[in-house]
């Protein structure tokens, strides 16, 4: 894969494209927000509880004007602001109009003895507020997107105190005021023409929040977001807890927003209701599920792997027990744990229509972390990577399974105008998959099949996995059969290519007959790959679910063309593979 390239001509297109959307305001949508939001703006409760997950180091680069996104970075300096400023792109545009770094920036202020500090990070947040409110606050086509607008009313209504409550008798606290309603009306009038998606239980939270934050007559938001949000949550949820999009790191974003929003519910004297809690008990330990041993998430379905620390701290702040099952029945994962070895391994199909604008063509992929962390993996994704990446991220090639006739199973649909209409949805979907797990004395087995090859060569793919007793020994195979009932659809035979991604701090080499690698882990610990099936092709790869940069790494592949009239138990349909932890590579390094 190479890199995708955006030229200086594009970014100055781009740059000026967002600066003239941004100046510009319409002539007709600010008279009815104004007119939605009329009268003076109703005043706040107060709550005690406080809320924040964000990162220090980050906030304190934004303390003295660092906004960084995406390896781009505007510089305002300890007493500017990024609204009057060039900025490099629309993505980056979106991030800064978001105000996600808002968590970060307040994290400075939380459980420090430096109150000069402290201090300057709650007027460093109010004074970006209000500036914005200056230049944004009555409307703007960008800035007032429903995308970009939930998580910044978000983050403002979750620290409005003691953050954004300060100098009440001010004129900027009244417009400060008089514009989080006008934004609040704006959102309840546009939330009914959104589409499923992820983004709309966001939207309904904030719709909650805002009325349990408004005083007077504020059930019209309160009970109007609750109804809805308990909507989305019946819509969006599955009973295993598991999120619809079948992504690992929206399901965690769906238990930190409903988690949020109790706990200040709860500080309020307002009573969530039964649906929001009920989901929270499902959410937490589907949360733990999806966690490696690093504490980070599994990268599946468009989700990256989310900071360990956050993922702690929202978990502990759950009243819901945070202990991994081993089968998503309705998500459609496997988790086998053992020892210090943790596998976790997609055995579902495409998400429903509406739910899969992300979503992976990939089955039976898995990922596999030991004591050390993450050793096998997917390519993976983040949300600060190059948006050229994003479709072959989603291919089977770029996740650690079997890829047939160089095609994924299931396709995209295609670049145009419909992808503008419905966004990059999946056409051809990748199944159906079904698996079943058994754990005995000696072990773990696992056996999942897909048959999203199955209309276009007439093979399904089967994987079998067992994993010992103390999780130092992994066994596997990969097989290529035609279905009982089925018929050969030609006697041509198909090419395959069995992949596994190893994550960066994985060291690979080949051993001369090609037929086995060693594999170290992080200087430390060393494992032996070996298969029945030659000669190992170590080749390059790439690694996108951390950060904003791709990073190098190494993938194993076999190749071999299988029978179109097979069972599946021959050799030439067959591979058989194997990890074994090796003794005496631990070292004090």
């Amino acid at each position: 894969m190479t890199s995708p390239r955006v030229t200086a001509s594009t970014l100055i297109t781009r740059a000026v494209s967002y600066q003239f959307t941004r100046a510009s305001q319409s002539l007709v949508e600010p008279i009815r927000i104004m007119r939605l939001g009329g009268g003076k703006p109703n005043p706040f409760h107060n709550m005690t509880t406080d809320v924040r997950y964000g990162d220090k180091k980050i906030g304190s680069a934004l303390i003295s004007g660092q906004f960084n996104y995406a390896g781009q970075n505007v510089d305002v300096g300890i007493h500017g602001d990024p609204w009057t400023v060039m900025v490099p792109s629309p993505k980056y545009a979106s991030w800064l109009h978001s105000f996600e770094w808002m968590n970060d920036l307040l994290a400075v202020d939380t459980k420090t003895k430096n109150k000069v500090i402290e201090k300057a990070a709650a007027i460093r947040t109010r004074s970006l507020v209000d500036s914005w409110v200056k230049h944004y606050g009555q409307w703007n086509s960008f800035s007032w997107d429903v995308g970009t607008l939930t998580p910044r009313l978000w983050y403002w209504l979750v620290h409005w105190e003691p953050v954004l409550s300060s100098d009440n008798a001010s004129e900027k606290s009244a417009a400060r005021r008089s514009c989080v309603v006008r934004q609040l009306k704006y959102l309840r009038s546009k939330y009914k023409a959104l589409r499923p998606s992820a983004l709309k239980l966001h939207t309904a939270a904030v719709i909650a929040l805002g009325g349990a934050r408004l005083t007077g007559r504020s059930e019209i938001y309160l009970n109007r977001g609750l109804d809805w949000l308990d909507d989305e949550i019946e819509n969006q949820i599955l009973s295993d807890g598991g999120h619809i999009s079948r992504s690992p790191e929206i399901t965690f974003q769906c238990l930190e927003i409903l988690l949020t929003l109790d706990t200040l519910l709860a500080d309020r004297g307002v009573e969530g209701t039964r649906t929001i809690s009920r989901a929270i008990d499902r959410l937490t330990p589907i949360v733990a599920f999806f966690k490696h041993t690093d504490g980070r998430l599994a990268s599946f379905n468009g989700g990256g792997r989310s900071n360990a620390g956050r993922i702690q701290a929202v978990l502990s702040s759950s009243p819901g027990e945070a202990k991994a099952f081993s089968y998503a029945h309705h998500t459609q994962y496997q988790r086998m744990a053992s020892g210090e070895t943790v596998i976790i391994m997609d055995t579902g199909s495409t998400p429903p229509k509406g739910y899969d604008s992300e979503a992976h063509l990939a089955p039976l992929a898995f990922e596999m972390s030991t004591d050390l962390g993450c050793l096998l993996v997917n390519c993976g994704w983040h949300e600060e990577q190059s948006q050229g990446w994003r479709r072959p991220m989603r291919s089977s090639a770029a996740h650690s399974t079997l890829t047939l006739e160089e095609a994924s199973p299931g396709q995209l649909l295609p670049l145009g105008w419909k992808t503008e209409l419905m966004g990059e949805v999946i056409q051809i979907e990748a199944g159906p998959a079904k698996a079943a797990c058994k754990e005995q004395d000696v072990g773990i087995w696992l056996e999942s099949t897909h048959r999203g090859y199955l209309k276009r060569t007439g093979l399904a793919h089967r994987r079998r996995l067992f994993m010992a007793k103390e999780g130092l020994d992994i066994r596997g195979e990969d097989s290529l059969f035609v279905p009982l009932g089925e018929s050969p659809l030609s006697r041509d035979p198909k090419t395959f290519d069995l992949r596994f991604h190893f994550h960066p701090d994985i060291q690979v080499s080949l051993s001369q007959d090609q037929s086995s690698a060693l594999l170290v882990q992080r200087g430390k610990a060393g494992w032996r790959f070996r298969s029945d099936r030659g000669p190992l092709k170590l080749e390059s790869s790439v690694y996108l679910a951390e950060g904003h940069r791709p990073t190098k790494c190494q993938q194993l592949v076999i190749s071999g063309d299988a029978l179109s009239d097979n069972d599946g138990e021959g050799r030439t349909n067959r591979v058989r593979w194997s990890f074994q932890k090796l003794e005496g590579r631990r070292n004090n390094g």
